[in-house]
């Protein structure tokens, strides 16, 4: 059964959004009929009970001579059961007030509450998403530009590749030359702290371990809002000075607490004054330079962001160290032996290089947003869709409730209710979803990976959303080498599961895409060299053999152009419905023509992409087909003794193979389904029908298509 989750995407997110809460705000203004309807109803009761028992008021007195006659009598008893009957109609608006309108008001605010609450940070979480693509596009054009502007110069400025490697090589021996000044910066005399003379790369290592291992605090200034990071009191100095610099008394560590704040790592916040004071009452705060100058940074971020930078380093320029390179082009700009283009040759490098590493680390971050996005999304739309489902199963409460509270009290109004509770069993939750789904969907699951599009090596920095061709030319295999490690590891862990609905389960089994979303993370990041360093993140990351599976499944998806390409859809989606699969016993001239269409309009692709479909559809055949064999092992021979209790060996080997025969229809069934998306991308639910469709047809006549792909493709060459 489709799902809210599975039915609300789109380029833009905000439009599957705005339409699926404008069907939750119309669900919840149907409560709202149903409390006037409660309500108007309960008043209805209580005018037409108040009238019933004001009865007596519109008969003529009589005279007391005839009171005992048979018809005063009759008189009194008929006004008297009025009255009861009034009386009941009473009881039944108060049992509509206490039991369906106020407990069903109350939920239905709670519902609308909740509506609201989702439908704020979804929209938040998309207006922040939507800023961070328009901010990454914008980074994307000025990296391109800058690096148009350097290939320009080169071409004009340099008559020869000659000429341009001169200036390479003047630029790296400028930088080699520098970076050694730097070096030996590092062993010259700094100044005293204290007692103790450091030089730089010593007082370095020594202010690391204040700004790392000693504890920060926040301190809030007095009378005004605003708080100061990273600060420690003079008392937690002068103790961390006596242990890592092992003084014995308390005024050389005052003393190094004086010169920290003489040289301006430290900074006074409680008032005017330069002044350092052991004492718990005098807050001191560690200033940037201090985190410069020990080159740390500031938050883990700005650490994790390094790292990513070290590996884009590696392929830029061929830099020799990631020293502050400012600094150095500054000194080496100014540098006498540099002729004017050299020098405007070095500033446009160090710009693209400068653009390249925002682009860079902003595409990245975009990345992890849209996959937290996409998180919070299907963890929404999943708790929008229970929450739909409630509704309408509170509406079927109250309805219950409110026929209660009348046939309780009145039997006459019986038909009146079993008319009510007719119309209450026509409610169909279920259908009323599909309805929704069927009507408002805006498009399937489809995620659009956010891909770093560097100028010189494009695809080379990920592994995900990256086009086949360029993926299997970067790993130089004729199928991504993500695709085959995962295959392969799944054939390998087979034998150890316990049976084959287990071996079957793992490729359909949901999985929560926080999780995939981590794994794919982790793959994403790294350019893989061989199967091993694929199988030991598998292994280290104590993944589970469903999300691996997932995995798969997210890299299909997240390609920008489908296995099966869009314009080769089109010619499918005519074979079937020209010669559609039937349910009943086909015709087979109908299936032949079917089948000969398929491999004709897939021929067309290329290698890649036949490769990677092939390795796939090869892979869940060979599985139905130990499935069909009925290989059972000790260990899954009670998945049908229920099947073999009775009868000859004959007809309890017929009944295994029955058992067998079943589960492999069953997946056939199944992952035809789970990989429709995957294979074609496609864009509503009929689309994901064809998939389905062309998936199981490609199972079930592999070894002809794929035979005749590989005739074709040799004819071609």
């Amino acid at each position: 059964m489709p799902s809210f989750a599975d039915s609300f995407w789109s380029d833009d997110p905000s439009v599957g959004l705005k339409t699926v809460f404008n069907e939750l705000y119309n669900g919840s203004d149907q409560c709202n009929q149903f409390i006037q309807l409660f309500a108007s109803r309960m008043q209805f009761e209580v005018a037409y009970g108040k009238q019933l028992l004001n009865l007596n008021s519109g008969i003529d007195k009589v005279s007391d001579i005839h009171s005992k006659n048979t018809v005063r009598i009759a008189l009194e008893g008929i006004v008297e059961q009025t009255e009861s009957e009034g009386r009941e109609h009473i009881n039944i608006a108060s049992n509509i007030e206490t039991l369906v309108l106020r407990p069903f008001s109350q939920w239905c605010e709670d519902h609308k509450e909740r509506i609201k609450y989702s439908e704020k940070t979804l929209f938040q979480n998309v207006d922040n998403f939507k800023k961070s693509k328009s901010y990454v596009a914008k980074l994307e054009k000025d990296y391109f530009n800058k690096c148009k502007k350097l290939e320009d110069f080169k071409r004009s400025t340099f008559n020869d590749e000659m000429q341009l490697d001169n200036a390479m090589k003047t630029l790296d021996l400028q930088k080699t030359i520098e970076l050694n000044k730097l070096k030996e910066k590092e062993n010259q005399n700094f100044g005293k702290l204290g007692p103790i003379d450091f030089d730089y790369k010593t007082l370095r290592e020594t202010l690391k371990l204040f700004l790392t291992k000693l504890p920060k605090t926040e301190y809030k200034l007095p009378f005004i809002n605003y708080s100061l990071l990273n600060t420690n009191s003079g008392h937690e100095i002068t103790k961390f000075i006596l242990e890592i610099m092992s003084f014995k008394d308390y005024d050389k560590a005052e003393n190094f607490g004086q010169d920290l704040l003489n040289y301006g790592f430290l900074k006074y916040c409680n008032g005017v004054g330069n002044t350092f004071v052991n004492s718990k009452k005098f807050q001191y705060q560690w200033k940037d330079y201090a985190y410069k100058f020990a080159q740390i940074p500031t938050n883990v971020e700005e650490n994790n962001e390094n790292k990513l930078e070290t590996l884009r380093q590696k392929f830029l320029f061929n830099s020799t160290s990631d020293v502050n390179i400012e600094k150095i082009e500054t000194k080496s700009t100014d540098d006498a032996k540099f002729t004017d283009s050299e020098k405007e040759l070095f500033k446009l490098m160090n710009d693209v290089e400068s653009s390249d590493s925002r682009y860079f680390k902003e595409c990245n971050k975009m990345d992890s947003l849209r996959c937290s996005v996409e998180e919070l999304m299907i963890d929404h739309l999943a708790f929008m869709e229970k929450c739909e489902l409630d509704r309408v199963k509170a509406i079927k409460r109250a309805t219950i409730d409110f026929c209660s509270a009348i046939s309780n009290k009145i039997s006459v109004l019986k038909l009146f209710v079993d008319n009510i509770i007719d119309f209450e069993n026509k409610i169909d939750p279920i259908a009323d979803i599909l309805n929704i789904i069927s009507n408002y969907s805006t498009g399937l699951f489809q995620p659009k990976a956010i891909t770093y599009n560097n100028y010189y090596n494009p695809g080379i920095y990920q592994n995900f959303g990256i086009d086949l061709e360029t993926r299997c030319r970067l790993d130089k295999k004729k199928v991504p080498l993500l695709v085959t490690v995962i295959l392969s590891y799944m054939d390998s862990i087979y034998p150890g599961m316990e049976n084959d609905k287990i071996r079957c389960s793992i490729w359909t089994d949901p999985v929560k895409l926080s999780l995939t979303h981590d794994l794919r993370n982790k793959l994403n990041k790294i350019q893989f060299q061989s199967d091993q360093e694929i199988l030991s993140l598998f292994e280290e990351g104590g993944c589970t053999p469903s999300t691996i599976a997932s995995i798969l499944k997210i890299y299909l998806l997240e390609l920008p152009e489908s296995v099966i390409p869009t314009e080769m859809v089109e010619i499918l989606s005519v074979v079937y419905k020209e010669y559609p699969p039937l349910n009943d016993i086909e015709d087979e001239d109908n299936k032949e023509k079917r089948v000969t269409g398929v491999f004709t309009t897939l021929s067309s692709m290329s290698m890649a992409h036949i490769a990677t479909l092939n390795a796939v559809m090869t892979h869940f055949y060979r599985l139905i087909k130990i499935l069909k064999m009925g290989k059972i092992t000790e260990k899954n021979q009670d998945d049908i003794d229920t099947a073999n209790n009775e009868g000859s060996p004959s007809e309890r080997k017929t009944n295994a193979d029955i058992v067998s025969n079943e589960l492999a229809t069953m997946f056939t069934e199944n992952i035809s389904k789970e990989f429709a998306n995957c294979i074609i991308h496609a864009k509503d639910f009929n689309g994901n029908q064809l998939g389905y469709e062309i998936f199981k047809d490609l199972l079930l006549n592999k070894k002809r298509i794929f035979k005749e792909l590989k005739g074709q493709n040799a004819t071609n060459k």
